[in-house]
Formats: structure tokens, sequence, C-alpha cells
């Protein structure tokens, strides 16, 4: 007796060489759906034969690691490193001081991008502070020990910064995709690898980013189809290969 029981490991290789590889699915299925017409006559319509057409092959995969890489490819774009911009978000400090009234930022903010409210949600105008690297002194209205609100301001990232564009005349691009799984037997001895190889699949440019209050990590959702070949009517194939 033979079982496959775990999950599958999965690469997907570009045109350009480039490998995506992941080891730590939650879930790795691939459905094939064949359109079956059924072809009747004679009396009491008996079923004469059934022709086939329309086979399609749809693999989902859900990996229980954030990729950011998942979502370049679902976007059909690289991911691009370098400085960029980032927002803040709101937070609370209280003004310390006497001479000079002043709050600390966690970020030196960009020229004329912060959005300060004192505690009963009164903008505080602009006119009534200044920004000197990560300090804002306060000239009028707030005292020492005056709780404000910074609900924003934009900041320079660090040159490490990854960016994906999301670019609306741009999708996803095709790659061979490879699934591997084992066959073991009734002694949980693996005896085979089972290797599921698609010569071009396309990456769905569908995807849902959810979140909840509630601390908890979110399984990343990646689907792809496959494609038939220019040259070939065969899309892929699977192979047993045995193990020693």
């Amino acid at each position: 007796m033979a079982f496959i029981a775990d999950v599958f490991d999965v690469l997907l290789v570009d045109d350009s060489g480039e490998v995506f590889a992941t080891t730590t699915l939650q879930t790795a299925d691939i459905e094939v759906t064949v359109k079956e017409n059924e072809w009747r006559g004679g009396k009491g319509n008996s079923l004469l034969a059934i022709i086939h057409s329309n086979r399609d092959i749809a693999v989902k995969l859900s990996d229980a690691e954030f990729r950011y890489d998942w979502i370049a490819r679902q976007l059909g774009q690289n991911v691009v490193t370098g400085t960029g911009v980032g927002y803040a978000m709101p937070k609370w400090y209280k003004a310390s001081g006497t001479t000079d009234v002043k709050i600390t930022l966690d970020e030196t903010p960009l020229a004329d991008t912060l959005a300060i409210y004192k505690a009963d949600g009164t903008l505080i105008p602009k006119t009534d502070y200044s920004a000197a690297g990560k300090e804002v002194k306060f000239s009028t209205d707030v005292k020492a020990g005056d709780q404000v609100e910074v609900r924003t301001y934009q900041f320079a990232t660090p040159a490490q910064t990854q960016t994906i564009a999301i670019d609306n005349t741009v999708f996803a691009k095709g790659c061979k995709l490879i699934l591997e799984t084992l066959e073991i037997d009734s002694n949980e001895v693996p005896v085979y690898k089972i290797q599921y190889q698609f010569d071009q699949a396309m990456p769905s440019g569908n995807f849902s980013v959810k979140t909840a209050s509630e601390r908890n990590a979110q399984a990343q959702a990646f689907d792809l189809k496959i494609l038939k070949p220019r040259e070939s009517d065969v899309v892929g194939r699977v192979v047993r290969i045995p193990l020693s």
C-alpha cells in the first residue's frame, strides 16, 4: 500500500532563471477539470458517448510564511531596493521642557508634512511649532505636560527599503512550476518522490490581504493556472522518482 501524506514543496522558475521556492506550505492543491459533453440518442435517450474537451489545471497554494516576492510576482513586478518615503502612524506624545517645550519623534520628518493635534482634537497650526531633526519645539498653545497627537508625517526610509510598484498596465508573467511530495508505504517509509512538472504556469493577479485585531499569523495564498505551450499539447508531467 502507498500513501501521499505530506504537503508539496514548490519551485517557480521564470524565463530569466530566477527561482522562487518554499517548503513551508500549509496547503497545496492541484485541481484538474475536464468538460464532459454527453452524447445521447435512440429510444430512452441512452448515453452513447462522452466527448471530452477543455482540460483546465489550477494550482492553489497557501504558505505559512509571508512571501514578499510572491506579491511582486502577482503584480508582475520586481522588488526594487532603495531609499523611499514612509508615513508615520498616529502616536501620542507628552510635551516636556521649561524654556523650550518640545517632543521627540521616532523619525526625522520631511519638511511641511507634520500634522499635530491637541488633546481636544484641534489642529495645531504649523506656525506654532518648528522641527529640527527629530525634535519639535512649540512656540504657543502647548505647555509642558500637555498631550499632543502626531497623526502623521513623512520621513525618508533607509537605503535597504524594498518597494513593489502597483502598475495597472502590468500583470503577472508565466513561469515553470514544479511541485514535489513524498509517497510513503504503510510503515511511513518514503519510497518515491512525486513531482508534478508544468512548463508554463501563470500566477493569478487576484489576491487579498486580511488582518484582524487579534494577533495571529495569516497564511498567504498564491494561485496559478497551467497554460498550453505554443509548440506542444503536453502541458506537464508527473514524475515518480524511486528512493534508495
